[in-house]
């Protein structure tokens, strides 16, 4: 075994504390990502009232949905569409330049307990759902913009 002087031996000590040190905040030094890889459209505990876009509203009335300013019938029904908010997931992504100069489908969700709702921004391009929430970009490939939105006709898609 090395012999080390009282010098020598208070090195160590120092190197060794400073090893300690940086392994302990390495998490700190280490950049994390930003954004979540994945997120649910919707909140999961989220007691959803009303989905505004436009003139057309999704509102829930006691234990059934209903569509409001609606003048036709779609394919689907209104506990569909909730279904298909509840579903989707969103896809941090970087969008395509297009995506990103197109005039987007506002759509407002209000949520019980929330004094103002969850906005998002939809652009559906080439059967990729883009979404901008909270300043983001996200995908979402499960789910068509027709199911989020029926009272969109397939010419209003983009």
């Amino acid at each position: 075994m090395a012999r080390l002087s009282k010098r020598g031996f208070n090195n160590v000590v120092i190197f060794a504390m400073l090893g300690m040190i940086f392994l302990f905040n390495l998490e700190r030094f280490v950049p994390e990502s930003k954004l979540p890889v994945t997120l649910p459209l919707l909140p999961e505990s989220a007691h959803v009232l009303k989905i505004e876009q436009s003139n057309y509203k999704l509102e829930r009335v006691g234990q059934q949905w209903r569509w409001n300013g609606v003048n036709r019938t779609f394919e689907t029904t209104p506990e569909a569409q909730i279904n298909a908010w509840r579903s989707a997931v969103m896809q941090a992504a970087k969008p395509p330049r297009e995506v990103t100069q197109t005039e987007p489908l506002i759509a407002v969700v209000w949520v019980a307990g929330e004094t103002q709702g969850l906005v998002y921004a939809f652009v559906a391009k080439d059967q990729t759902v883009w979404v901008q929430y909270a300043q983001q970009w996200y995908s979402i490939d499960n789910t068509r913009l027709a199911q989020l939105l029926p009272w969109q006709t397939d010419n209003q898609e983009m």
